[in-house]
């Protein structure tokens, strides 16, 4: 089940007037999961062309999170243990979808806490 699409407000920076069209829009989310637990899709309403970069802040926990296009369809499992966040491309009008898995906790610890960066340029 999808939930409702996420709203990226507008974020401006100081920048030279020539940049002065560029807006970056962009949120962090804040996660907790237990082993196998599963978020609900996060929608992001893009424009064709749009681009959604995530980069997540994870601590060595097994997360990976799969991106999905606006007809539902897999782009890829990705984990979030890398060191750079990834940019995918809306191919038409409508949502990308993004989805948190984790895998099985062996440590002590009972919670998985990350964090994840959305931004739509």
């Amino acid at each position: 089940m999808a939930s409702s699409p996420t709203d990226i407000g507008t974020a401006r920076t100081a920048a030279p007037s020539s940049y002065a069209n560029l807006e970056a829009r962009e949120v962090v989310k804040y996660y907790s999961l237990t082993s196998y637990e599963v978020t609900e899709k996060e929608a992001f309403v893009l424009k064709k062309g749009e681009e959604l970069t995530v980069f997540v802040y994870n601590s060595g926990f097994p997360i990976t999170y799969t991106v999905y296009d606006a007809d539902g369809q897999a782009l890829g499992t990705y984990n979030t243990n890398t060191p750079y966040g990834r940019i995918f491309t809306a191919q038409k009008n409508g949502p990308l979808y993004v989805q948190f898995k984790a895998g099985a906790n062996s440590s002590f610890v009972k919670k998985m806490n990350f964090s994840a960066k959305f931004a739509i340029s």
